[in-house]
């Protein structure tokens, strides 16, 4: 599998709205582009995370971000400490 880090910044967003339930109708008005664009967006999506369906990649998106949703905070001796967001 791919990391984020290799998909565009529309491709990103296209699959942030995706992550959400959004249809491709609404993701084209909300982004001010093509449905056509969309479903293109979404074909280099699934070839890039190596997934086939809108479902796997929303399920992707949820479970790396919950890898990344960690907040940093400092305890009284100024060291960092990582603890996860609930």
């Amino acid at each position: 599998m791919t990391t984020f880090s290799e998909l565009t910044k529309q491709e990103y967003r296209v699959l942030e709205l995706v992550a959400k339930g959004w249809r491709n109708s609404k993701i084209a008005s909300e982004l001010c582009i093509s449905i056509r664009t969309v479903e293109t967006h979404l074909y280099h999506i699934f070839d890039k995370l190596s997934v086939s369906s809108r479902t796997e990649a929303a399920l992707y998106m949820v479970q790396a971000s919950s890898l990344f949703n960690s907040e940093v905070r400092r305890i009284p001796d100024d060291s960092l400490v990582y603890s996860r967001i609930p």
